[in-house]
C-alpha cells in the first residue's frame, strides 16, 4: 500500500503568524504607546535590517523555484535544499520574518513589536520548525540529519 505525502502538517501559514505578530505590537502601540529613545538613529537601522531580510528570504524563494519544490510548508518537499542561504540557515525565510519584525519595531519606533520578535519566535517554532523537522527526517532520513549536524536552525 502506498502512503500518499501529506507534508509537514503545518496548519497556519508562517506569513501569518508573522503578520499577526506584527498587527499585535501595533494594536498595542496604540492603546500603551512604548517609544524608542533616539528613533531617528533607530530608523535607519531598522531599514538596513529589513533590506537585508528582504534580501536574504527573496534568495531563499528563488533557490526554491529553481528547486522546483513547494515552498509552502503544508505542501510535500521534492527536494532538500542545501545550498545557497540554506548552508547557512535551515530556516532562512523564518529568520528573515525574525529580522523584519525587529527592523518593522525600529522604523515604527514601536517597542512592543520589537518585544513581539520573542513569541514570533516560539510560535514560528512550535507551529511550523519542530514539525517540519519531523517531516524532514522522516522523508530524507540520514541526509537531513547530517545537514543539521552541519547547519544551524536560525544562524
Amino acid at each position: 500500500m502506498d502512503v500518499i505525502d501529506k507534508g509537514p502538517g503545518v496548519r497556519v501559514p508562517p506569513p501569518l503568524i508573522f503578520l499577526f505578530m506584527i498587527a499585535v505590537g501595533y494594536w498595542l502601540n496604540l492603546y500603551y504607546p512604548l517609544i524608542i529613545p533616539w528613533p531617528e538613529f533607530f530608523f535607519f537601522i531598522g531599514l538596513f535590517l529589513i533590506a537585508v531580510a528582504v534580501s536574504f528570504a527573496l534568495i531563499a524563494v528563488y533557490q526554491f523555484w529553481r528547486e522546483k519544490t513547494h515552498i509552502e510548508p503544508w505542501k510535500p518537499a521534492s527536494s532538500l535544499m542545501l545550498e545557497g542561504v540554506f548552508a547557512y540557515s535551515r530556516n532562512p525565510i523564518y529568520l528573515s520574518f525574525i529580522i523584519i519584525t525587529l527592523g518593522i519595531g525600529l522604523v515604527l519606533n514601536n517597542i512592543w513589536i520589537l518585544f513581539n520578535t520573542g513569541p514570533l519566535l516560539i510560535a514560528l517554532y512550535f507551529l511550523v520548525v519542530k514539525k517540519e523537522e519531523l517531516y524532514l527526517e522522516r522523508v530524507f532520513g540520514d541526509l537531513y540529519l547530517d545537514y543539521k549536524k552541519r547547519v544551524r536552525r536560525w544562524l
